[in-house]
């Protein structure tokens, strides 16, 4: 089993952007800038002096999804920085809601900011924009569990990916125990449907989560992708000719967990703060398709909480265990970047584990590079080590989450959509209604996306 030596450190609840001395976009793609020279609640400020510094007189665009504390660390980090190098770093603010859109409207102008959050498209999206980092020292320090995430078939790295985010089955012990459940001999999803049914019994909710799109994308690979799956159409998928017929047994088995009652009654409106409280408060057993930061509010409002990780569950006997991987905190360099090697030098120095190690512990992913795997002792690591040592001889595997490998891109919400037909009617009725939803919207997207 390829084994990740990771920390699953604390995720800061964002609230609005506070931060002094960075600036906050309007959502029109126009990117109001300023320096991030001062920072509330940062330590280090500055230098007021960068004469005779190596990168003295320039400045660099670095533009982020953050906000609130997070927005408060990474720009403490630019600060440090900024003194080191004499490069002044103006940090543009999106925000996670206008980020995507502000993109693409700076993409349609080839105006891109020297150095930008890639989010998970370094390669699917932004490669014709980005710069091959494959030759700078810190590509070398990347696990291997990272490249199936960001390295391109001809071995280009567009990403310098200080983080991840790790996917899998969220489970609440103390719950699971009292039902009767033991987790770690469960395989298949016919084994977790069965547990539902004990959970149920026991008189607490099943699957912890509102029914969204997370719901049949985060795990779909399970049903219709990987080696010794009911279905391996991967290649379908890739080429366009992808029919969803064998979606239809996954898609199945969510109405079906509908039709027994395994989600909260109030599956459809209940918030993630409440998902939140409801899991601390042992009143469900299971998250679908989350990452073990998850854990982290719940300790803060149970410190007694019992809580594991698991590898998704396979469609059958034989198939493999999976654990999706995704981009966490990771930076592109816009090829048409004036400030080339100022720029690369604020990748390296963000690659260094000491900075690593703050960015990753205020956004609450996975560090990626191993020097500073070495340095993390962030207080979910045992989650992920004692899922490898219980799960030993499963055959396990790591590989970037299935919807943004195997879809085109523009299809996450029409999950979202398949879902609500669900929601509407648990009928093979509502399910083949889920499935032409999902057919559709695929040829659509992925027409567009090979139109040119």
């Amino acid at each position: 089993m390829k084994r990740i030596v990771a920390a699953l450190l604390c995720t800061c609840m964002v609230t609005s952007l506070t931060a002094c001395g960075v600036s906050t976009d309007t959502g029109d793609g126009s990117g109001s800038i300023s320096s991030g020279a001062e920072t509330a609640g940062t330590e280090v400020a500055a230098s007021s002096d960068n004469s005779g510094k190596e990168f003295s007189g320039q400045t660099i665009e670095v533009a982020v999804r953050y906000s609130g504390s997070t927005l408060d660390t990474f720009t403490s980090l630019t600060n440090k920085f900024e003194q080191e190098s004499g490069c002044k770093v103006e940090v543009t603010s999106y925000g996670m809601d206008d980020y995507e859109n502000s993109l693409k409207t700076r993409m349609a102008s080839n105006s891109l900011p020297d150095v930008f959050e890639t989010h998970g498209w370094s390669i699917l999206r932004y490669k014709e924009y980005l710069t091959d980092l494959s030759k700078e020292d810190w590509a070398s320090d990347y696990d291997e569990s990272a490249l199936g995430v960001i390295q391109d078939d001809d071995g280009s790295i567009y990403v310098l990916m200080t983080s991840m985010l790790a996917n899998g089955i969220l489970v609440n012990l103390d719950v699971c125990e009292d039902a009767g459940v033991d987790v770690y001999s469960l395989n298949t999803w016919e084994d977790f449907s069965e547990a539902c049914g004990k959970i149920k019994a026991a008189g607490y909710t099943p699957i912890g989560q509102a029914v969204g799109g997370g719901n049949l994308a985060n795990v779909a690979g399970t049903w219709v992708s990987y080696e010794g799956e009911l279905a391996e159409d991967s290649e379908a998928m890739l080429d366009g000719t992808y029919d969803f017929e064998s979606m239809v047994p996954w898609l199945e088995m969510n109405a079906d967990w509908l039709n027994k009652g395994y989600f909260y009654d109030d599956y459809a409106t209940v918030s993630s703060e409440d998902t939140v409280k409801r899991f601390a408060n042992n009143q469900a057993a299971f998250w679908v398709g989350n990452g073990a930061t998850f854990f982290v509010a719940c300790l803060e409002l149970n410190p007694d909480g019992n809580y594991a990780l698991l590898p998704d569950f396979c469609s059958k006997e034989g198939g493999k265990r999976f654990i999706g991987i995704g981009e966490g905190d990771a930076f592109g360099l816009w090829k048409d970047s004036e400030h080339t090697d100022a720029a690369k030098a604020f990748l390296s120095f963000m690659a260094r584990p000491e900075n690593n190690v703050t960015l990753t512990a205020a956004s609450g992913y996975i560090s990626s590079l191993k020097s500073a795997m070495d340095q993390d002792e962030g207080i979910a690591l045992k989650y992920l080590t004692v899922m490898q040592e219980k799960c030993a001889d499963d055959d396990i595997f790591y590989e970037n989450l299935w919807d943004r490998k195997y879809m085109p891109s523009g299809m996450w919400p029409v999950f979202g959509q398949a879902v609500e037909a669900l929601i509407a009617d648990h009928s093979e009725t509502g399910v083949q209604a889920a499935k032409q939803i999902l057919l559709e919207n695929y040829n659509d997207l992925y027409e567009a996306a090979h139109s040119n």
